[in-house]
């Protein structure tokens, strides 16, 4: 017998608003894109806040993306001079996730972000061509120092994305701000609405305890299902120590990659 669901889409904008105004005790508006009620106007304003906050909390899974860019320049660096080469990043670039940054050509890590005056240093004082890339985040540009020349090597990575909605109308279409009724928020929905009504009775200047304790145990609860925790190894074995061996260190770790 085949299994059949019945589920509902609580992620769009319309939905999002209709459960928020529900738990407010307001009417459900027919229309929340296009109305100009105050109390909808408002909603609809911190349904997006309410979407650019969850995506400072927490690197969703969601909306975390690899990329990858070929790093080369036309002028190779030479000895005694320094260069800088800038690559722009994918449109929907928010931040990198942490010890994700790799040169996949020497298989090696990539260095940085390198602090505006580590970067001033390597400058004045130039360093012969680096064994990786070495890299800063400028003027909303990648930069890397003495690039190498031509084929170059791939610098991998992953991100957060602000591709925080799907188009109602074109589902290729991503989007930062919800505007369609049945604009989809990559989010999830229940933490949409909880946060919305927090925000909502913040602007209103009403007491937000109760919601806002109602939003945390959700958030607890949901970035808790999103990844496990490392094993660790309490014996240590015949060759390792307790806790401190290489079996117990991170996996982002060059030297605690598993074999």
């Amino acid at each position: 017998m085949a299994t059949s669901y019945l589920m509902t889409n609580d992620q769009t904008l319309q939905s999002v608003v209709d459960a928020a105004c529900t738990l407010l005790a307001l009417p459900k508006p027919a229309d929340v894109a296009g109305s100009t009620d105050p109390n909808v106007a408002l909603l609809r304003t911190v349904a997006n806040m309410a979407s650019l906050e969850l995506l400072n909390m927490y690197e969703w899974p969601a909306l975390t993306k690899q990329g990858a860019l070929e790093v080369f320049t036309a002028v190779p660096p030479s000895a005694g001079q320094a260069t800088e080469t800038a690559f722009s990043m994918p449109e929907d670039f928010y931040r990198f996730i942490d010890q994700t940054q790799w040169n996949g050509s020497m298989r090696f890590p990539a260095v940085g972000p390198v602090s505006p005056q580590g970067w001033m240093t390597y400058m004045v004082f130039p360093i012969s061509a680096n064994f990786t890339l070495t890299w800063q985040m400028r003027e909303g540009k990648i930069y890397f120092l003495n690039a190498p020349a031509s084929p170059g090597q791939t610098f991998k990575y992953m991100y957060l994305s602000r591709a925080l909605v799907i188009d109602a109308d074109d589902p290729d279409l991503y989007k930062n701000i919800a505007t369609k009724n049945g604009d989809r928020f990559q989010l999830d929905g229940l933490l949409m609405t909880l946060l919305t009504t927090v925000k909502w009775q913040e602007a209103r200047g009403f007491d937000t305890s109760a919601a806002a304790r109602n939003f945390m145990i959700a958030y607890d609860s949901r970035i808790g299902a999103t990844k496990g925790a490392n094993i660790l190894n309490m014996s240590g074995g015949r060759h390792d120590y307790p806790y401190i061996g290489v079996g117990n260190l991170p996996e982002a770790s060059l030297y605690g990659m598993r074999q």
